[in-house]
């Protein structure tokens, strides 16, 4: 799969956007791309009407209220009444990472979000059995996929986890946390490389601050990426050491497993202090991967093995003979994927037992 590159930043020549102009925003990730995009929405208005409109990206979301970086800084903005009516519609909603444009009204009021830009990318995953799809965030460039060397080790889910990042057009990256808690860590970075060619495997322990030097390469002004991985891995963590400060709160570790208190709740999109962006997503328990075609990723290969089902109408569960059950036994096939696959066409959810 080739990954998009991020588009070039606008220079003051070709923005036509207010607020683009002689402004950092395009360390935000404002490119041409978002400009061609604004401009025939922003020329549908007359000239009057045009002066209260300006561009911003969403920085953070809490139910129906959005933080929305604009020319001025970071200020609060609210859904426009034709926005908020298609609130039954989830993929029509802004999610953190989103460009828009905002009307400024009078002093005191909060910015009015009238329209949300094109994606470049959209991080998503599949929810509700595999029937539908999750945006989790927009316009990421990069995700690091977190996880450790102890109780959280999961080589199935990291494998779902770069397979629902690179279907999403987005570049994985795995960071191997916490590499203190073992003597030897190249078992595990073995298996995780394993998973994809040429997928970059990192060792770090972030609460000591070893191994961020490899991180900070992958930021570049504009440049966004996105953290994910299950509850106590060390995200907000990382993200403190990568900012410089404490700015997302951290959990203190249960002595009974050495985990850490999950303690971020809503996705934050922060500025690093030497350029780029970080997303902190709130601790994902497992991810299911969902492809454009509307379906999750892994039906197809299901539907294709099960041509070798000793039965025509197997439901893949106690019969002789599946060959879905033994591809799920061989590794080929997850088990989370066949139940998602059973509950989508309504058939037994008697999930197939592991060896």
């Amino acid at each position: 799969m080739a990954f998009p590159a991020a588009t070039r930043p606008v220079s003051p020549q070709e923005s036509t956007v207010k607020g683009a102009v002689g402004h950092p925003l395009q360390d935000l990730g404002w490119t041409d791309f978002f400009a061609q995009a604004a401009a025939p929405f922003m020329a549908a208005f007359s000239p009057e009407a045009g002066t209260e409109l300006e561009v911003g990206r969403i920085v953070g979301a809490q139910r129906a209220a959005y933080q929305v970086w604009t020319a001025q800084g970071p200020e609060e903005a609210l859904l426009a009444g034709t926005l908020r009516q298609h609130a039954a519609e989830p993929l029509s909603q802004p999610v953190i990472g989103d460009w828009l444009v905002v009307q400024r009204l009078p002093a005191g009021q909060p910015l009015r979000i009238v329209h949300v830009l094109p994606r470049r990318t959209t991080f998503a995953r599949a929810v509700n059995g595999g029937l539908t799809e999750q945006i989790i965030a927009a316009n990421v460039d990069l995700v690091f996929i977190v996880t450790t060397p102890d109780e959280d080790f999961d080589l199935l889910r990291l494998g779902r986890y770069v397979a629902a990042v690179r279907q999403s057009g987005v570049r994985p990256v795995v960071l191997l946390n916490k590499t203190d808690l073992v003597r030897d860590t190249a078992p595990f970075v073995e298996q995780i490389r394993a998973l994809a060619s040429g997928l970059p495997v990192h060792e770090i322990a972030a609460a000591e601050e070893r191994g961020l030097g490899a991180l900070r390469a992958y930021f570049q002004p504009g440049v966004t990426a996105a953290l994910i991985g299950s509850s106590g891995v060390g995200k907000s963590t990382l993200t403190n050491r990568l900012l410089g400060r404490e700015a997302a709160l951290t959990g203190s570790v249960r002595q009974s497993d050495q985990q850490g208190r999950h303690t971020t709740t809503a996705r934050t999109l922060y500025a690093l202090p030497e350029g780029g962006l970080l997303i902190d997503n709130p601790g994902l328990r497992d991810i299911a991967v969902w492809d454009m075609a509307g379906q999750p990723a892994g039906f197809e290969m299901i539907e294709e093995v099960a041509a070798d089902c000793r039965y025509r109408k197997c439901t893949h569960t106690t019969e002789p003979g599946c060959a879905v059950k033994r591809a799920v036994q061989q590794g080929k096939i997850t088990a989370e994927t066949l139940t998602a696959y059973q509950q989508s066409r309504g058939l037994p959810l008697r999930r197939p037992k592991k060896r």
